[in-house]
């Protein structure tokens, strides 16, 4: 292997599962050879997802992404049982704190590693979050083998709330565990600037230097015009690819108010409001809904298509804006798939989920993808890290999903071509995988 360094790269989640959590870790381990980083990649088996992992896709289409030598550990994770009854689901809710693909796995990796690190002699162990839990199993073995830790957060941990802790006492574990992990990684890397304050405010204690900020990124050729805009034609096609991590159940259980709730609902916390409404198209198709209300001939040139997660609620939404004729889905796609359906629209749909009195920290991860397309974004987004990352490239008309008529005029503007967005093409350059993947090589420098 030459010179190069050695590392161990634990990613729980890694092809052939599909999905948005996978593409991170797969475009590191593509580019960090060339930074002159080796990674040994710790995963399951591909067989174990079904059992650990059964909501997710899954997408062999991924698997020849990655290059070929490649050094991959499938190390096995038996899957948890089901619940007995309601009592044992709620026993699992109430009294499960840390998760449990921690103990799930650990045996078989007490097996596996002590080769692995006798073989490859890695000088640190880089750790894809979530699963969140892989952080305190990690923690275990880098005391044991003497290696410093690098914690990559895909996502918000302890301030993520896209649903409700069982307690504040939960809250407080989870606050805990957190703070653990940080005082022991070397290193601490965040998908946003805004994920980096939010751990940073809640943790004043850890030193600011452990922390630092690698987007995710595309990873095709970059084209696009200096100006966009969407041609006159007679239909006008406007796509979205995901999941939304909305559900009306998760949104009740935080806004409801406690004596509403049942029982075993009513001690319920969570840190803060956030509104995954916003994530979902509501407010997207509330302005449709206007522009068609207003001028009933355009109903014919909009056509809105969906691909990936297709949920009852997003059926009823569809019906209530009376948008039926209009949408179409066609469910979970391969990543190759995915480029063809954004190649096909004339505009792309980001939304964001919103934080009461706050921002939101969370960056979808097609953010970036839709940037390769070089076509223009329809951006029903609240404060926080997305909004400012669209206003950054200049790709995106960002509408206030609070204001309905102003949206509805804005994407009227937009739809009939008479309104042009300018990329800032040196901004959004800087998203690209191999920029994005040298700073990680720098971070792996640092600590070794």
């Amino acid at each position: 292997m030459g010179d190069k360094i050695n590392i161990l790269f634990v990613a729980f989640e890694f092809p052939p599962l599909g999905g948005a959590g996978v593409q991170r870790s797969l475009n590191f381990v593509k580019y960090l050879p060339g930074n002159q980083i080796c990674p040994i990649i710790i995963t399951v088996k591909e067989g174990d997802y079904k059992h650990v992992m059964a909501s997710h896709p899954m997408d062999e289409s991924l698997c020849k992404e990655i290059p070929a030598g490649t050094i991959i550990k499938r190390i096995h994770c038996p899957g948890l049982a089901p619940a007995k009854n309601k009592f044992h689901e709620w026993a699992r809710i109430y009294f499960t704190v840390t998760g449990d693909f921690k103990d799930l796995w650990k045996e078989e990796l007490n097996k596996a590693l002590p080769a692995i690190i006798d073989e490859y002699k890695p000088r640190a162990i880089y750790v894809s979050l979530p699963p969140f839990i892989m952080a305190r199993l990690w923690m275990r073995y880098i005391k044991q083998f003497k290696l410093p830790l690098i914690i990559d957060f895909r996502d918000a941990w302890s301030q993520w709330c896209i649903s409700a802790n069982a307690t504040y006492f939960h809250y407080l574990l989870k606050l805990g565990f957190e703070k653990k992990v940080l005082d022991c990684a070397a290193k601490v890397i965040c998908s946003s600037k805004q994920i980096m304050e939010d751990l940073m405010q809640v943790h004043s204690a850890v030193p600011a230097h452990k922390f630092s900020v690698i987007h995710n990124g595309y990873d095709t050729a970059l084209q696009i015009s200096n100006q966009l805009r969407i041609e006159k034609s007679d239909k006008v096609i406007i796509g979205y690819v995901g999941a939304f991590y909305y559900t009306p159940k998760a949104r009740e259980e935080i806004f409801k108010p406690w004596w509403k709730k049942p029982l075993h609902r009513m001690l319920n916390y969570v840190p803060r409001k956030e509104d995954w409404l916003y994530r979902s198209p509501y407010f997207f198709f509330k302005a449709i809904k206007e522009i068609i209300s207003n001028n009933p001939s355009l109903a014919d040139k909009i056509e809105i298509r969906f691909a990936g997660d297709n949920p009852n609620w997003l059926t009823a939404q569809i019906k209530e804006f009376g948008l039926q004729q209009i949408c179409s889905h066609a469910g979970y796609l391969s990543h190759e798939a995915v480029i063809s359906f954004q190649q096909e629209c004339d505009a792309l749909l980001i939304t964001s989920s919103k934080v009461i009195n706050g921002r939101d920290y969370s960056i979808a991860g097609k953010t970036y993808e839709y940037f390769s397309m070089g076509k223009p974004i329809v951006a029903f987004v609240c404060d926080g890290a997305q909004k400012d990352i669209l206003h950054a490239t200049g790709m995106a008309l960002v509408c206030d999903p609070d204001d309905t008529k102003m949206s509805a005029v804005a994407l009227s503007q937009l739809f009939l071509g008479e309104m042009t967005l300018y990329p800032n093409i040196a901004e959004i350059k800087k998203y690209h995988r191999k920029a994005l993947t040298k700073l990680l090589a720098d971070a792996v420098g640092e600590v070794v």
